[in-house]
This record gives C-alpha cells, structure tokens and sequence, in this order.
C-alpha cells in the first residue's frame, strides 16, 4: 500500500526538539516497507517557508526522509504556489499582509498556467499573482 505524508508529520521530522519527531520518522520507517510515501501538492506548498523557499533544499530533505515527489504533469503550477505561499508568509509575518487561505495560492497557480481566471475575489489574487488575468463576473455585468 502507497501512503501520502501530511504536512505536519514532515515538519514534526524536521523540527528535531518536536515531542513527534521521533514516531513521525518511525512511521515513515515503517510505512516506506509496504509501499512508495509521497507528499500532495499541497503539502508542498505548505512546506516552502520552512526551507524559506528554496525548493532544492526541501526536495533534499523530502528525498532523505524517502518521500517521493510527483505532481503529475502539474509541476509547473505547484512550483509558481509555492514561491507565492512562500512570498505570502514572508508579507504575514512582517505584518504587511491578512491570513489567506493557501487554496487561493494553489488557484491562482492554477489560473497562471492556464492564462486567466474568474472570480469576484480580484484582491485576494492580485497581490499573489499581480500578472493574473482576472475577469470578475459582478464588476463586468452591465
């Protein structure tokens, strides 16, 4: 049996003093005897500020810990979510920026790749995508 690995159980590994880091890396240990571990899309994205964005230093971890990586043809969008989740977080923490939920960056990533996107949420994308295309159903009725 294949297992996806949430969000939380990668950085209980990563965060060495966490009270779940060893049974997470025991769990993984034990689930990667019955099959293939991978992460989400998802998952991620919501990993990049804990590497402060830099996708080659998570995808080497991810490869230590035996978690296989595979976006099935969407790489090119979850790469773009993750470097705007990762510019989202930076903007939080300096306190230039409200909470947002990530599946708005994952839209937008989405959105980017295909050339545009309708929505009545036109800020909540642009300071994430601020080159999306946008077409707002409400403000463009007559």
């Amino acid at each position: 049996m294949d297992w996806v690995v949430d969000t939380c159980v990668l950085l209980d590994i990563l965060d060495e003093i966490s009270p779940f880091a060893e049974a997470a890396a025991e769990a993984l240990d034990a689930k990667a005897d019955e099959g293939e571990l991978t992460v989400a899309p998802i998952t991620y994205v919501e990993l990049a500020p804990a590497f402060n964005g830099d996708r080659a230093m998570q995808d080497l971890f991810l490869r230590n810990v035996g978690v296989n990586i595979d976006f099935g043809g969407n790489a090119a969008a979850v790469f773009a979510a993750h470097k705007a989740w990762h510019e989202h977080i930076l903007r939080k923490r300096s306190g230039t920026e409200k909470k947002r939920p990530i599946a708005d960056v994952m839209i937008g990533a989405f959105a980017m790749r295909k050339g545009g996107l309708i929505t009545r949420n036109e800020a909540d994308f642009k300071t994430l995508y601020p080159t999306l295309m946008i077409f707002n159903p409400v403000s463009s009725a007559s």
